[in-house]
């Protein structure tokens, strides 16, 4: 474990590792290795009796709590969820509306907020389209921006101005058209892309995709530039 954990942590292929060791021993051989929240793949580690299974890293955007749950369910042991969240029956900011293609913002306050939420306080949703989002607690209400609330922003525009902490998800509500001269180079169709979004006020965030005529399906220029983006 001591060489087989540091290097499918650093391998970019992986996504989620199972331990078979204590916890403690896989914190210890984990440590220098973590870099953050965002990044680290899910790790669980499951004890030598079979018992248990505890995530221990990536919980939440690494998928650490699903693949203890997965895990449990083949060996018959206990998943121990031990986030705050889902301890508490709440919603986990920083994977809402992940599998609907919802991007956090930078910036956004996650752990302000999610504190709001779990203790009870007021906070406010807004989006500007419907979307099949999970339930939410009783304590976040289906309205707009209120002064000193935490408020939580769906949109592909501009964040509204607020006094107090928000988190905004980008979701993938937009698509790009796309159409220029034979010969045009990425960048400047990624310029001008660029520029399209910010006179409209849009995020690029949330494009999901790009659009053009078929005559211009092969224009390297236009292929590019979105492949540039992601």
């Amino acid at each position: 474990a001591a060489t087989a954990l540091p290097a499918a942590f650093g391998d970019p292929g992986t996504s989620a590792v199972v331990v078979f060791l204590a916890v403690g021993a896989t914190v210890r051989l984990l440590a220098p290795l973590l870099g953050s929240k965002r990044d680290d793949p899910g790790v669980v580690c499951v004890d030598e009796a079979l018992r248990f299974a505890v995530p221990v890293a990536g919980a939440h955007a690494g998928g650490g709590n699903d693949l203890a749950r997965r895990a449990a369910a083949v060996l018959g042991a206990e998943p121990v969820i031990t986030t705050a969240s889902d301890s508490a029956g709440s919603v986990a900011l920083d994977e809402f509306g992940a599998d609907l293609g919802f991007v956090v913002e930078p910036g956004s306050d996650l752990a302000a907020v999610g504190t709001a939420i779990l203790s009870g306080r007021r906070v406010t949703f807004s989006s500007d389209l419907t979307w099949p989002v999970p339930p939410l607690p009783p304590n976040v209400a289906a309205a707009g921006p209120e002064p000193g609330v935490p408020a939580i922003f769906v949109t592909d525009g501009r964040t509204p101005d607020h006094d107090a902490p928000t988190v905004t998800y980008r979701p993938p509500s937009l698509v790009v058209g796309l159409g220029a001269s034979r010969g045009v180079p990425a960048a400047e169709v990624a310029a001008l892309i660029d520029q399209a979004l910010a006179v409209a006020a849009l995020s690029p965030r949330s494009v999901r995709a790009a659009a053009t005529a078929d005559l211009k399906a092969d224009e390297e220029g236009l292929l590019a530039a979105v492949r540039e983006r992601g």
